[in-house]
């Protein structure tokens, strides 16, 4: 079984959660679990994310702990107002178009309500929102200053592998004559969407970094050279390669096999795939050619 590396997102998260617990024995928070809980849920992937899940999160911590201090006030504790407080917890969500916070917000609901014990109401909400807010902000902290990854230079690495990934095809398409499995390059192709995703998420609070058309134009070409294998794998008929794409593939394969069978004037529709192919491998070259990265800096999606 081969062992990989924990993700950047995964130390991040060892770290929040430590920052958090160190925090509680300060007793600048009251409940280091739910500080804790919120820092663990607020570690996206990237900057954005976690401002996005940690505001959501703060909606409703906010919403629970109002209603959770409401319905305490009546009974601690019972059945029917652990019912009819969820109830009454998702109708207002719903009502605010706050979706995203219904589940915190019935978590920090029942908390209250089941949990305060011989607390002072008041006081118990405030500090559970305290503690909360306390979460959010280390995680949002955390991610923001901490090991935080560079997706341009991973994207630029993605499409080092698959200029590599689609040279290897397309020699075995024409030496071999037969389809290779594209599988791995359409997962490479994914994870490069998911880098560009990333990346122009960490534009907004990045601003030494600046978006790159020539990226967005590379991306597409990845997908035109996965469609053109595609469509090359439906046709069953013998295929012959013309000179001038004879000539293009060993340039870029470094060399073809010696007894390929050239004809021009033939099999037009597969050299037309062919020759897109390749001009779509040289784009993603000269793209690639601009970066300049180091080894180190690249990272990959964090799990």
């Amino acid at each position: 079984m081969k062992i990989k590396k924990p993700g950047m997102r995964n130390i991040k998260t060892g770290l929040g959660v430590m920052i958090c617990v160190l925090i509680g024995y300060l007793h600048i928070i009251d409940n280091t679990f739910f500080a804790a809980a919120a820092c663990i849920v607020c570690m996206q992937t990237t900057v954005k994310g976690s401002l996005r899940v940690g505001f959501n999160r703060l909606k409703g911590t906010l919403v629970g702990g109002i209603i959770g201090f409401l319905f305490v006030l009546i009974h601690p504790g019972s059945p029917f107002l652990a019912c009819i407080g969820i109830i009454t917890t998702i109708y207002i969500c719903n009502i605010f178009k706050i979706n995203d916070s219904i589940t915190i917000a019935c978590v920090v609901y029942c908390a209250i309500l089941l949990c305060i014990g011989e607390n002072n109401p008041l006081q118990y909400s405030l500090f559970r929102t305290w503690d909360t807010s306390i979460g959010v902000i280390i995680g949002v902290c955390v991610n923001y200053f901490i090991f935080r990854p560079n997706y341009l230079k991973s994207i630029y690495k993605e499409l080092r592998i698959i200029e590599k990934t689609s040279i290897e095809l397309l020699k075995g398409e024409i030496e071999k004559g037969k389809h290779e499995d594209r599988s791995h390059l359409k997962s490479e192709i994914t994870k490069l969407e998911q880098f560009y995703k990333n990346f122009l998420e960490e534009l907004e609070y990045s601003p030494d970094m600046s978006c790159d058309k020539e990226i967005n134009d590379a991306i597409k070409k990845c997908r035109q050279i996965y469609l053109h294998l595609q469509i090359l794998e439906q046709m069953k008929d013998k295929c012959y390669l013309n000179k001038e794409n004879y000539i293009k593939s060993k340039c870029i394969c470094g060399g073809l096999s010696n007894d390929l069978e050239i004809k021009d004037h033939t099999s037009s529709v597969y050299n037309y795939h062919i020759g897109a192919i390749i001009n779509n491998i040289n784009e993603i070259h000269e793209v690639d050619e601009n970066s300049n990265y180091e080894e180190d800096d690249v990272i990959s999606i964090p799990l």
